[in-house]
């Protein structure tokens, strides 16, 4: 089989592997659809120095496909089956996942080397490859409802954006500001609109406003040129917005997604960057403002996000600008860095 490494300095190599077997407990899924994530881009630039204190490990963390084999003890699944799968895999007995918080487990699997917050290091190769080896409870079915492409964007960027939407409480009561329209928050466009929600999306890059419009943004801005405050306040008659979320991890856009919620305002960031913001305790206690992190999403949310989507009529697809085989990695990654794309996506047949 083909599987994708990066290397150093932008630069990747598409090579040969042996096809994975499965050992118990484990399943081989056959990819169907593959989808690139931006923290994707946060190793794919590392320096040659850098990247030799990465695990060597076939790169991509958002798989979907169908299973091909399974080991022995596997119940959960069968060969034929169609399924997402996790990148951040629970061991399903420790403290954090009994409540219900697997992507906290200490003893978790993860795929395609990345470094977890956890304080852990993917040893297992990813999903950039014609076939990937998981442990069997880290695949999830996928409705048939649902495309490849829909369930390899679920198995993250899909799945962070439910989450955090979830967690605020969004509804049709509800004017949304999404600050960063790259993958994830245009997933959340797509699943606020599908919640009835008005959504004010904020972004510097005119290709992904443009295509955030597409998809459902009721008010579009432009932050390059124009005050974000000043329109939102304009927008809202100047009560300000119910929700915000920063998906972009700008200390700018973080601030002022504080700024520009009204009383009672619910505030939520995601994305794993290192900044510091100054937050005066007054302001939130003056404006009863409730601010939420979220890193990924719980294994209970795929099944509530798939039986939502599917409900609603809704595709994540619509967020994929770009699909390419495998063998043209370098082609997409070079095109997804340039910050100007949706989601991008690798296919098989």
């Amino acid at each position: 089989m083909k599987g994708v490494t990066f290397i150093g300095d932008r630069r990747l190599q598409v090579q040969e592997y042996p096809d994975p077997e499965p050992g118990p407990g484990q399943a081989v899924v056959s990819m169907k659809a593959s989808t690139i994530c931006g923290s994707d881009l946060h190793i794919y630039r590392l320096s040659k120095e850098a990247i030799q204190r990465c695990p060597k490990v076939i790169a991509g963390h958002e798989p979907c496909g169908i299973v091909e084999s399974i080991g022995a003890q596997v119940s959960n699944v069968k060969p034929g089956d169609r399924v997402s799968v996790l990148h951040a895999i629970g061991c399903g007995n420790c403290e954090a996942c009994v409540k219900g918080y697997d992507y906290r487990c200490r003893n978790m699997d993860t795929i395609d080397g990345r470094p977890w917050w956890t304080g852990q290091t993917g040893n297992k190769d990813g999903s950039f490859a014609d076939k990937i080896l998981v442990p069997s409870r880290g695949c999830l079915p996928l409705p048939d409802d649902l495309s490849f492409i829909d369930g390899a964007i679920m198995a993250c960027a899909g799945g962070t954006a439910y989450e955090i939407l979830t967690k605020l409480n969004v509804s049709s009561l509800d004017t949304v500001a999404v600050y960063g329209l790259g993958p994830v928050g245009l997933c959340a466009v797509v699943i606020a609109k599908g919640k009835g929600a008005r959504v004010i999306g904020i972004e510097p890059m005119q290709e992904r406003l443009e295509l955030g419009l597409k998809l459902g943004v009721d008010k579009g801005i432009n932050a390059k040129t124009a005050n974000v405050a000043d329109e939102i306040r304009d927008v809202t008659q100047g009560k300000g917005v119910e929700v915000a979320i920063d998906f972009s991890g700008i200390n700018a856009a973080r601030t002022n997604a504080i700024s520009c919620v009204g009383f009672g305002g619910r505030v939520g960031f995601i994305g794993h960057t290192d900044v510091e913001l100054v937050i005066r305790p007054s302001d939130l206690v003056r404006q009863d403002i409730t601010i939420r992190g979220s890193p990924i999403f719980k294994t209970d949310t795929y099944f509530e996000m798939a039986d939502f989507l599917v409900k609603h009529h809704l595709s994540l697809e619509s967020t994929v600008t770009h699909r390419f085989r495998l063998e043209q990695a370098a082609e997409a990654f070079t095109l997804f860095d340039t910050r100007r794309t949706g989601k991008i996506a690798f296919v098989w047949d």
